[in-house]
Formats: structure tokens, sequence, C-alpha cells
């Protein structure tokens, strides 16, 4: 008879059962009974996995291999060994519960962290939404503001290009200026000089025309002395000739 009954977990990825052992669905169990490995079987598919049933397939599964009738002393030890077998049982059940409810509390750990770590996805990707954004806001008011740039920078080049004009403009007035006072200077000095020499001209002439009335006054004068001396004389010649 088995003394007791061992419970393992099977690692599926390395299990190297016969193809009838091959599942498509966990948690599946199987049993091995004691050196008669030819009598596995597997729990059946459409049983639900609770003690009662575990305990029938394994107790339906566990019996004795010989044929030969059970005494009382025989069917006593099959009673303490079902007993043992129910108690192991029994603890085994409450180790694997014990771990599936780690394993659902890892489950919903996960859960939860599985749902924070989508909810910081969504944040992030919202944040994300709104960087582009911003950067494309960024990047249109940069391009305009470089369209401003250059718009301002070519009016300060025709500015420049405008005042250099002025000055140019301005330095060439300057120098026609400068040499109209000097050509007006040349001209006012040589107005001043005819000024001067018509001044001259007016005073040698009034002169000349004083001196010609001078001339004349005195001619007219010995004229009329003349005259007067020849009135004398024919008066003169006239008595005489009355005298003779």
């Amino acid at each position: 008879c088995d003394v007791f009954s061992i419970i393992k977990l099977i690692d599926t990825t390395r299990n190297d059962l016969p193809w009838e052992f091959m599942t498509d669905r966990l948690p599946t169990i199987l049993l091995f009974p004691h050196q008669r490995k030819e009598q596995s079987v597997k729990f059946p598919e459409d049983f639900s996995v609770n003690l009662p049933n575990l305990l029938k397939f394994i107790l339906h599964h566990s019996s004795l291999s010989s044929s030969e009738p059970c005494t009382k002393e025989c069917l006593h030890k099959e009673t303490v060994l079902q007993q043992g077998h129910i108690s192991h049982l029994e603890r085994e059940i409450h180790k694997l519960r014990s771990e599936i409810s780690a394993l659902h509390q890892a489950h919903d750990q996960l859960e939860a962290q599985l749902s924070e770590a989508r909810r910081e996805e969504h944040r992030l990707q919202q944040q994300k939404h709104a960087l582009e954004k911003q950067h494309k806001t960024l990047q249109l008011h940069s391009e305009q503001l470089q369209a401003t740039y250059d718009q301002k920078n070519q009016e300060l080049l025709e500015m420049a290009e405008k005042l250099q004009e002025l000055a140019d403009a301005s330095e060439n007035l300057l120098k026609e200026n400068t040499l109209l006072r000097i050509l007006v200077a040349s001209r006012e000095g040589r107005l001043q000089s005819k000024d001067e020499i018509k001044e001259s001209l007016q005073s040698e002439q009034t002169l000349s025309e004083d001196n010609d009335i001078s001339v004349s006054t005195a001619t007219a004068t010995l004229e009329e002395k003349r005259i007067d001396n020849i009135d004398t004389i024919e008066t003169e010649h006239s008595s005489g000739n009355r005298t003779e």
C-alpha cells in the first residue's frame, strides 16, 4: 500500500509526458500511482476542481494493485492510509490555496500596477500631445519671428542705403554750396571792383564835365568880350565916318 501521496506542480514547458496527457488549458491534474505508471490518469476535464471531486478521483485511482481479497487488517490499513491521504491532501490543498491566494494577490497587484501604468501612459500621451502642440505653436511663432526679422532686416538695409544716398547727396550739396559761396564771393568781388571802377569813372566824368563847363563859360565870356570889342570898334568906326 502507498504510504502517502506527493503533490507537485509540473512545468508545462518541460513536460515530456505522452501525448494523451497533453492539455490545452490550465490547471490540469494528473495522477501517477506509485509503481503503476501505466495506470496514470488525468483528472476529467468535465469535472469541477474541488475537494470532494479530487478525493473521489484520488481514492478511485489509488486502490491496491493486488487482486487478493482484503482482510480486516488490510482494510484497517487502507482506511488509515486513506485518512493519511486525506490529511495530506488537505494540507497540500491548503498550501495550493495559499499559493493561489498569493498568485491572486500578485495578479491584483500586477493589475493595479498595469492600470497605473496605463493611466501614466495615458497622461504621458496627453502630455506628449500637449508638448507637440506647443512645439508646433512655438515653431510657427519662430517662423513668424524669423519672417519679421528678415523683413525688418531688409527694411533696415534699404534705409541704410537711402541714408547713405542722402549722406552722399548732402556731401555733394555741401561741396556745391562751398563752390557757390566761392563763386558768389568772387562775383561780389568783381561787382565791387566794377562799382569802384564805375564810381571812379563817374567821378572823372563829373570832373571833366565841370572842366568843360568852365572852359565853355570862359570861352563864352571871351566870345562875348570879343563881340563887345568888335561892336565897340564898329561903333567908333561909324562915328568917325559920320564925322568925316
